[in-house]
């Protein structure tokens, strides 16, 4: 089998993993931030090991995010703010309260 390798690159990222519960459902999650994704961050759901690559910017014109983080219908807006507020920190703990 034949391939060609198109991009190939090693780097020590940044990662944080918050879990938190709303009224209806719990969440887990993991951030990745890299520099190759133009400030976009890796978040993982680790309940179902899916993720999205957003930006605080992507959360309020693109709702792609969602699914593969399995958040409800329910918890949108708590999860929308939470997640406007921790990739905006960028990792910081003290914004998030």
């Amino acid at each position: 089998m034949k391939f060609e390798y198109l991009y190939d690159q090693s780097e020590n990222l940044l990662s944080r993993f918050v879990t938190f519960a709303t009224e209806h459902h719990r969440y887990d999650f993991a951030f990745f931030y890299s520099q190759h994704f133009d400030g976009k961050s890796i978040v993982m759901s680790l309940q179902n090991m899916r993720a999205a690559l957003i930006s605080s910017d992507d959360l309020a014109h693109n709702h792609s995010w969602v699914q593969p983080l399995a958040v409800h219908a329910e918890d949108e807006d708590v999860v929308t703010s939470f997640l406007q507020k921790a990739l905006s920190s960028l990792f910081r703990h003290d914004d998030l309260d």
